[in-house]
C-alpha cells in the first residue's frame, strides 16, 4: 500500500532550491545528510514540473518520491484558489511512512504550504489540518529513525 501526503503550494521550486530545502532541513533537526540522494526521473531538463523526485538515505533504506502537480482553478477549494500547485510525497512501508513525513514537513514549511492533506490518516482524520499539526509526528519519528545512541 502507497501512502501520500498531499499540500498545495504558490510556485514550483527550481531544483536547486528543493535541495537547498531537504539540506537545510536536515542540518535544523542535525540529520545525517551524506548518505542522502536526491534524483530525478529520467526526462530532460531539471524542471520539476513534469518529474518526480526521488530522496533515499542509503545508509537506512528510507525513501519517498515527490510530485508537483498543477491544479486548475475550477478544481481547487476557494480557500487555496491562490495556491497552484499540489505537492505529494508518497512512499510504501512504516519506516519510508515515517521519513516521508519528515521531509513533508521540512517542504511544507519551506514552501508556506498552510495545510496537509493525509491520505495515510496520521491524525486519523480525513479532513485536510494545519502543517504545524505534523510536527509531533516529525519530532516522534525523527527519534525512531535516527536514534542518537548511533
Amino acid at each position: 500500500m502507497a501512502y501520500e501526503i498531499m499540500f498545495p503550494i504558490k510556485k514550483t521550486p527550481s531544483f536547486e532550491e528543493l535541495l537547498d530545502i531537504i539540506v537545510d532541513g536536515f542540518k535544523v533537526y542535525s540529520l545525517p545528510r551524506r548518505q542522502l540522494s536526491v534524483g530525478l526521473s529520467a526526462s530532460k531538463g531539471i524542471n520539476l514540473s513534469d518529474k518526480f523526485v526521488y530522496i533515499q538515505d542509503h545508509q537506512h533504506g528510507y525513501f519517498c518520491w515527490i510530485t508537483f502537480d498543477y491544479f486548475q482553478p475550477e478544481f481547487r477549494y476557494e480557500a487555496e484558489i491562490d495556491l497552484p500547485i499540489m505537492v505529494g510525497i508518497k512512499t510504501r512501508g512504516e519506516n519510508e511512512l515515517k521519513f516521508s513525513v519528515v521531509i513533508g514537513y521540512i517542504l511544507a514549511k519551506a514552501l508556506e504550504a498552510r495545510v496537509i492533506y493525509d491520505d495515510a490518516y496520521l491524525v486519523q482524520r480525513k479532513e485536510v489540518y494545519p502543517v504545524e499539526e505534523l510536527k509531533p509526528f516529525v519530532e516522534q519519528y525523527i527519534k525512531e529513525l535516527y536514534p542518537v545512541d548511533e
